[in-house]
């Protein structure tokens, strides 16, 4: 009994340290954060309001049904082809010039999509966590790059001379342009998958993933959200399959603009008819149980581009006729930071509950109790 009120005094003293650790050490951050949401977010979501009205006309038509159908595997078509004809001219300004227009333009594409046919409308407008994602992409490519300069120097390039024979003699390069391309991304989601299971299965790791499941909402921009150290780690672990294998200068960009292609339709809100594609590839509905706040569902479909691994060894979690609810988060945590100081600061903090640590159930099976599989804002797929 006294050791329980110990317990619930020092809690609030750890939040409130952290909450002013919070603030005050990210103030230059929480700067910057007021200001894109007063020049990005608050824009942005008034432009892509225009469109609510046209969403509920488009409800219940011919058009939506066949939209619903044909997005991703036109989308992946389009992929495929952009990278092969880039991949043909080299990395010329022309094709510099149209590779950032596709990226460009995927934020107007795909935000508009998630208007005018939107998984949740209750996803459509987060606050300010989209300032909180645009700096989180410029904090992941600087970590990203850093990483792979330390790698560089420390040891990938005696890494790659020493593995070169045997990949060069492993690697299909016969095979198809297609075929090298989804074996590439098959292989290395190999990898990817048991680093993203050990982020979810051991706690240390988790405290720093917990950062990209804080997320209250799933929409095409938020996938990028991590913490330095994971994207740090990330970079690490891929080295060996890039440096084994060691595909065509083609295949590799070919196979980046698909991850790109498949890992916005990962986390992007919008309401598609995917059918047998769930069972291939790590979208859609997929994700959504992934970020599940109860870890009995959450730690499952770690695929990161294919699904199939998850079905493999067991970790596939899917609802014959169900639809997944749109409640996500950090179940353990239900309070846990939203601003990017917060995020960077949490996994280094001690606290037990506030901060993620996944061994306190009763805040799960609570949730999981007070919510139905789906919700009033969903549809039967």
């Amino acid at each position: 009994m006294i050791e329980n009120q110990i317990k619930n005094k020092t809690l609030p003293t750890r939040a409130g340290f952290a909450r002013q650790l919070e603030k005050w050490v990210g103030l230059p951050l929480n700067i910057l954060e007021e200001i894109g949401s007063y020049v990005i977010v608050r824009p942005m979501n008034w432009a892509f309001g225009l469109l609510d009205g046209l969403s509920y006309k488009l409800e219940g038509t011919l058009l939506k049904r066949v939209l619903q159908h044909v997005i991703f595997p036109i989308t992946i078509v389009l992929a495929v082809i952009f990278g092969f004809e880039i991949a043909k001219t080299g990395m010329t300004l022309q094709s510099l010039a149209l590779v950032a227009i596709i990226f460009g333009t995927k934020g107007l594409i795909f935000g508009s999509l998630e208007r005018l046919m939107p998984f949740s409308r209750n996803w459509l407008e987060g606050g300010n966590d989209t300032s909180v994602d645009v700096m989180m992409l410029a904090s992941g490519a600087f970590w990203n790059g850093f990483s792979k300069y330390l790698l560089q120097v420390l040891f990938l390039a005696s890494l790659v001379k020493y593995l070169e024979p045997y990949g060069h003699s492993l690697w299909p390069s016969e095979l198809p342009g297609v075929v090298q391309v989804f074996l590439f991304l098959l292989i290395k989601d190999f990898f990817r998958y048991w680093f993203h299971r050990a982020l979810h299965e051991i706690p240390f790791l988790w405290r720093f993933h917990a950062t990209h499941h804080s997320v209250k909402r799933l929409y095409w921009f938020n996938g990028i959200r991590s913490h330095p150290m994971e994207v740090v780690g990330q970079a690490f672990f891929y080295v060996i399959p890039f440096a084994l294998l060691q595909p065509s200068a083609e295949i590799v960009l070919v196979a980046i603009l698909m991850q790109f292609a498949i890992g916005t339709f990962q986390h992007a809100n919008i309401d598609l008819k995917l059918g047998f594609w769930e069972y291939i590839f790590s979208i859609g509905d997929n994700h959504r149980y992934h970020h599940y706040p109860n870890k009995e569902v959450g730690d499952s479909n770690y695929g990161g581009e294919f699904i199939v691994w998850d079905i493999l060894f067991g970790t596939f979690h899917k609802v014959p006729g169900k639809r997944p609810h749109d409640k996500i988060g950090i179940g353990t945590a239900p309070n846990y930071p939203m601003t990017m100081a917060g995020l960077m600061i949490a996994p280094f903090l001690p606290n037990q509950k506030v901060f993620g640590d996944s061994n306190d159930e009763a805040f799960e099976d609570k949730l999981t109790e007070s919510q139905s599989e789906t919700s009033p804002t969903l549809k039967p797929n």
